[in-house]
């Protein structure tokens, strides 16, 4: 891609797109970087660029589409936000900030989307790469954008993308490209279901001979949109054998790639609980066999792997009864996951900002495994007008009262889960920080009962 000279304008002053235009400004190009926010909002690394020779538009200003023959959008903006329609109707092109790295890497891409598991997933895609002796860039939707990649040598790239980064690509061909699972989500972004999936189908549309798409079998919605590029489709199952792809057959995983011998591995239990991290487990081995890593060595790298935080995270236990924080489970169908996935009667914490997904898949599940449900945040009154009747049911007016009275109602052998079904913006600055905040104040509220306080 021949950047030199060219004028761009990066749209969103993120981490995406500060990296962008580093990229940009490192190849020459002219660069305006284009943001809602007041200048005095940005990051401070945006005066770093100012002095580079980005030119920088804040707080609404209207950039002069005439000037540009190149806008790189951050994952932030909607790709109906009024300055990319201005863009578009005066002809310029947009690309998403993982395009405008993907066209510069030399080395292959192997992708990871999905609702849930992604950063997981690539995680540990990126460990069994390391341990491979392969060296390695792991980012895109998680930690380090993928322009930051460009540049150095690489013998892959694992990239983690998002519905809101493929929205925009245009030629993202990745050499493996792996769909984990399809549920509902971000859909206060996406117009309805139908475009959330259609994002997420872009990740195949430009695969061809030599490219592998790797899908959940066992997941429904994803399976539905399977290959729609020219790539060789390999499935992966937990729970049945297949004609090719990979599954689990008693104590063993098979890995069978077309053309080849199939591969039988000792598929030993994993650290990370739940069958859907098996299936995690499944799709990074199948993806690394794709492009020559055994995938016995694979797996056995996963059933080392201990997880991420805020992932199912068991981080106390008291009198008898497990805290586990799943605050990244920001969305319906991460939530039964997650319910689905801890030990014992379950008392449960929930709310947020809502993000516009059904909560109907919760009930059953509620109904089968919850002594409590307490539900915390913006979210919690249309939340509990969804459940109601499933379990017990409070709304707490803040978060430490929501952590009091879930100490209190969780009996010995209980778990008390945070998994939020909603974002963490009502009140935190992501779902890190929600989750750091419930552990402390479960710590707190234990500590406190000990010393006297119940």
């Amino acid at each position: 891609m021949h950047l030199k000279g060219r004028k761009a304008i990066v749209v969103g002053a993120g981490v995406s797109g500060l990296a962008a235009a580093r990229l940009l400004l490192a190849r020459d190009a002219a660069v305006d970087l284009y943001d809602d926010a007041p200048r005095e909002r940005l990051r401070p690394e945006v005066a770093v660029l100012e002095a580079a020779g980005a030119q920088v538009l804040a707080g609404g200003a209207t950039p002069d589409p005439t000037r540009y023959d190149l806008a790189v959008v951050s994952p932030g903006i909607s790709a109906d936000a009024a300055v990319l329609q201005t863009l578009a109707a005066a002809g310029v092109e947009r690309i998403a900030e993982v395009e405008l790295a993907f066209r510069l890497l030399t080395a292959p891409v192997l992708a990871i989307t999905g609702t849930n598991g992604k950063t997981t997933t690539v995680e540990l895609l990126g460990r069994v790469f390391a341990d491979a002796g392969r060296s390695v860039f792991v980012g895109g939707n998680v930690g380090t954008p993928l322009s930051d990649a460009v540049g150095d040598h690489w013998d892959a790239v694992v990239a983690e993308v998002s519905s809101f980064q493929l929205e925009t690509v245009d030629r993202f061909r990745p050499r493996v490209a792996v769909l984990l699972n399809l549920t509902d989500d971000h859909l206060d972004r996406h117009p309805d279901r139908g475009a959330y999936a259609a994002a997420k189908a872009r990740l195949f549309a430009n695969q061809g001979p030599g490219d592998a798409a790797v899908v959940n079998a066992d997941d429904p919605a994803a399976w539905a949109l399977k290959r729609p590029g020219g790539g060789v489709l390999l499935p992966y199952s937990t729970r049945r054998m297949l004609p090719v792809g990979a599954w689990l057959e008693g104590a063993e995983g098979v890995v069978l790639l077309p053309g080849r011998d199939g591969m039988r591995f000792p598929a030993g239990e994993l650290r990370l609980p739940g069958e859907h991290n098996r299936g995690n487990a499944l799709a990074a081995c199948l993806a690394a066999a794709w492009v020559g890593i055994d995938p016995g060595a694979a797996w056995r790298c996963a059933q080392r792997f201990e997880g991420l935080g805020h992932r199912i995270e068991r981080f106390l236990e008291w009198r008898g009864v497990q805290f586990v924080d799943d605050s990244k489970a920001t969305n319906v169908g991460a939530a039964v996951s997650a319910l689905q996935t801890v030990a014992g009667p379950v008392v449960w914490v929930a709310g947020g900002v809502d993000k516009g997904g059904d909560y109907g898949p919760l009930v059953p599940v509620l109904q089968a495994v919850a002594r409590q449900v307490i539900l915390v945040g913006e979210a919690a009154e249309q939340m509990a007008g969804a459940l109601h009747g499933a379990a017990p049911l409070l709304v707490a007016p803040g978060w430490p009262a929501a952590v009091s009275a879930a100490v209190s109602a969780a009996h010995p052998g209980d778990t008390v889960l945070l998994a939020p079904a909603c974002s963490s913006f009502d009140h935190f600055s992501g779902y890190a920080q929600r989750g750091e905040v419930f552990q402390r104040l479960c710590r707190e509220e234990t500590g406190r009962r000990d010393a006297g306080g119940h």
